[in-house]
Order: structure tokens, then sequence, then C-alpha cells
């Protein structure tokens, strides 16, 4: 006997709460580089020790999304997109009242289970189609990531030392609120559709896709989880470091809105390989400009429409799998994985003189991956709405 689900319906609330499950672990996740300094002092950690904090963020978000990817058309959307938003509020909570390294690396890992699935299945959600409608939709979901990126570190600079369990106290409220709204607004399944016929050619450039949004998230996470320590090495305050990754943030969010009248003329194709060359060009005006504050805005200006409208190309060039996001996700976060916690184990050995030239290793893989799949010129299948 086969069961009949309703499909997937989204109504603006479950649009705008989903939206705001973005902005806020956005926020609570940005904020992991202010932390390092402040878990550096409370448990005399080293470079290399506290950078363990993205591994371990990183290795529980993959399952997080593989939980995503295996739910994401079988169980009700409410539930697969909203749980992990209270999931990370018991993170939170644990991670502001630890009294040790070892508990705060099991709450950052419950924070990253829960992070893990909601990013591959609101992010599906939102993209399914490939219309110039989900171009939007998902520039302006990453951009209430980038703008609560923004507000979480600022805030937890202010909180650290002495409010800071107040202050995730607060935080793990709002995930329940937040999950709490997406889950009562949003109804139905999201069902692979097996008739949609996939491009040909598809399974090599989104192979390459994968590498590449490995590649690129590897730069922008190896960027905001050590700019503050690389400022405050640069002889700078920790609040001048917590500035810099603000105005990184300010101006990721602001990349993503500025290229959303964008979206009509220029194919993703053409967005996402621009913007990659000129990352290339901004790590290079960090390492000769000296001037850091307008260094990382311009690089984080320049990052904001890579990661959703690369979204958007991947479910245009693997049509009717409600798993694409899901595997663009893990994707994403293996090199969120990888580049951060490597490079802690760089600088220290090198110092953290050399950060930027790291950032330059996967910038180049970036752009050389993409202009692989570009190559293939493969014809997209687009949903109008």
């Amino acid at each position: 006997m086969t069961t009949i689900h309703t499909p997937l319906k989204l109504n603006n609330l479950s649009v705008y709460s989903g939206i705001s499950i973005f902005a806020v672990m956005g926020g609570f996740t940005s904020s992991y580089g202010v932390m390092i300094p402040f878990f550096r002092d409370k448990f005399s950690l080293n470079l290399a020790q506290s950078g363990i904090i993205f591994f371990a963020h990183g290795i529980t978000a993959l399952l997080g999304i593989f939980i995503g990817i295996i739910t994401v058309s079988k169980l009700k959307a409410a539930y697969v997109g909203g749980f992990g938003a209270p999931l990370m509020g018991v993170g939170a909570l644990l991670i502001g009242t630890a009294p040790t390294w070892s508990l705060t690396l099991l709450g950052i890992s419950v924070v990253g289970i829960g992070f893990g699935a909601c990013d591959a299945t609101i992010s599906q959600f939102l993209s399914r189609g490939g219309s110039e409608k989900a171009v939007r939709l998902v520039n302006i979901l990453n951009a209430g990531y980038a703008i609560g990126a923004v507000v979480g570190p600022v805030l937890i600079a202010g909180a650290i030392p002495d409010l800071f369990p107040q202050l995730l106290i607060g935080w793990a409220a709002l995930f329940v609120i937040v999950g709490y709204l997406f889950i009562s607004n949003t109804s139905g399944y999201l069902k692979r559709d097996h008739s949609t016929n996939k491009p040909e050619g598809h399974k090599f450039v989104f192979a390459m896709m994968l590498l590449a949004i490995a590649f690129y998230v590897g730069v922008e996470v190896g960027a905001t989880g050590w700019i503050p320590t690389y400022m405050i090495d640069q002889n700078y305050s920790p609040q001048m470091g917590a500035t810099a990754l603000a105005l990184f943030f300010v101006a990721l969010a602001a990349g993503r809105i500025v290229i959303l009248p964008f979206a009509k003329k220029y194919s993703p194709t053409q967005i996402v390989i621009t913007s990659v060359i000129l990352i290339i060009f901004s790590l290079i005006l960090l390492v000769f400009l000296p001037y850091p504050l307008i260094g990382f805005s311009i690089m984080g200006f320049v990052c904001g429409p890579v990661f959703p409208t690369a979204m958007v190309w991947a479910v245009r060039i693997n049509p009717g799998d409600p798993r694409t996001a899901g595997f663009m996700m893990f994707a994403a976060l293996a090199g969120a994985t990888v580049s951060p916690a490597l490079m802690g184990f760089v600088m220290q050995i090198t110092g953290t003189e050399i950060f930027v030239w790291l950032l330059m290793i996967p910038a180049i893989l970036t752009l050389t991956t993409y202009l692989l799949a570009a190559k293939q010129n493969i014809t997209e299948h687009i949903e109008h709405h």
C-alpha cells in the first residue's frame, strides 16, 4: 500500500522563521572565533588545541547533515527542518555552563548536529526548483545567516568573561522560540521527483561543485575562524579583532543582498565564478594593504554571493532530488571541518603571519574546480514559478 503525502507548504511565517533560524545559528557559530581567545585563557589551551573547536563542530554537523539527507523526503518537513533549532539551544546551554574544555566540546558537538540538520533541510526547502525566486530566497536565507553573524561576535565579545553564561542561556531560549515558529507554520513533505530528467553530464559537474563548495567554505570558515586571533597577534585589541570579524559578516550580508537584482541578468555560474576570482584579488589586497579592516570587509563582500548562488546552481544541475542541498552542505561542512583546524596546526608551527597565504590555497582550488564544472557547459533545469 502506497502512502500519499501532502506536498510541502511554506507560508510566509515559516519562511521568515527559517531565515530567523539561520540568523540565530549564524550569530552563534560565527562567534567561535571570538570565543577562542576566551577559551584559551579559561582552559590554558594552545592554538592547536583551541582549533579543535572547529573540528568538533564540523564532524558533528556532518552527522546532522546526514540525518537531514536521509529524512528530508521521508518525514514531515516541519520536524526535519525545525528539530535542529532546539537541539542547538541545548548545546548553547551546555557551552555557557561547562566547567571543563571537554564539556565545552560536547556542547559544540550538540550544536553541530542541530546546525547540520537545519542547514541541509531548510536550504533544500527554499532552493527547490532552481528558479530565479529560489536564487533570491536562498541569498536572503544566507544573508540572514550573515546578519546574525555580525551581531553574534559583538555580543560575545561584550559578554566575555563575566556575562558569558547568561548570554548563552538567552541564546538557548532564542533557538527554542525560532524552532517552534518554524515547526508550527510548516506543513507537508518534500518529495523526490523521479520524473525530472537530469542534464547530460550532470554527475561530473555535480561532483566538481561538491569539491568546489568544500574548498570555498574552507576559505570562508578559515577566515572567520581565525580573524580575531590573527588581529590580536598583529597587536590589535580583542575588541578590534571582533570588529574585523563583524565587518567581514556585514560585508558578507551586503554581498548577498546586492547580488539579488543580478539574478535576472546573469546565471548562477557567472555569478559564482566572478565572485571567486574577486576573492583571490581580495586576498592579494590583504597581503599588501596595511589596513586589515578594509581588506577583510572587501573579502567578505565578494564572498557573499558564492555559497547561496552555488546552491541554486547545484539544484539546476541535479533537479528533482531533495537530497541536493544535503550533499552540498555535507561537502561544505567537510571544508569547514578540515580547513580551520588544519590552519590552526600549521600556524602553531609557523605563527599567524602566513594566515592570508593559507587562505589563498583553498581559494585557488575553488576557482579551479568551478571552472572545470563550468567548462562542461551542460543544460540547466529551471522551474519557473
